[in-house]
């Protein structure tokens, strides 16, 4: 994402994508009140809500309009730059998915996470993913932690994410520490697709 999100999660021959873990922070890795009253939010959002039936504890509150379930475009940025660009699915029971790349466009990326509810439209998601070396060798774990913060009409959020480092033993590795801002476009029927991506040439 960032600066230097070292984030390479790929299977098969992309998991041949060199990808080092002390990198120069240039580097990014891959691997998202009006309308309460109005009732303008994503098109069959509540229904998919009112049919999960959650508990607060580990998700989100059925029938709210400002939930965080569902798919987003997911910008990520580093000293306000691009960094990280995908699509981020939030479902129900706490779990998310991930499919990103670099701003250069470069593959396709998966990884998996959990989120919970801590406030009222405001969350918190953890999703771990290997770091590999050019032979395509896994020698790091990354964590990425991030706080997302829904829009009132529940179809924007924006927050703040972080990552670190680790090898297997649980040690940070030092200088693999990154962070920046994010922000997220729901994608949903009735809704315009939210082009543009900025894709660098």
């Amino acid at each position: 994402m960032r600066t230097t999100k070292l984030r390479q999660r790929t299977t098969g021959p992309l998991a041949l994508i060199a990808l080092t873990i002390l990198v120069a922070p240039s580097v990014k890795a891959q691997c998202l009140a009006a309308a309460h009253s109005s009732g303008m939010f994503a098109p069959g959002l509540g229904s998919l809500q009112d049919s999960v039936g959650l508990d607060q504890g580990s998700s989100d509150q059925a029938g709210s309009p400002d939930t965080i379930l569902g798919l987003w475009k997911k910008l990520e940025f580093s000293g306000g730059v691009v960094s990280d660009i995908g699509f981020q699915q939030f479902n129900a029971g706490g779990t998310e998915l991930v499919n990103d790349t670099g701003p250069s466009g470069g593959g396709n990326n998966f990884c998996m996470g959990a989120w919970k509810r801590i406030e009222p439209r405001t969350y918190a998601g953890v999703h771990p993913f290997f770091l590999y070396d050019t032979s395509g060798k896994a020698v790091a774990i990354a964590i990425e932690k991030a706080r997302y913060v829904v829009a009132p009409d529940g179809n924007t959020f924006s927050g703040t994410w972080t990552q670190d480092n680790y090898d297997f033993f649980g040690n940070v590795i030092p200088g693999t520490h990154f962070e920046g801002q994010l922000t997220g476009t729901r994608i949903a029927p009735g809704l315009p697709f939210p082009f543009p991506f900025p894709f660098q040439p």
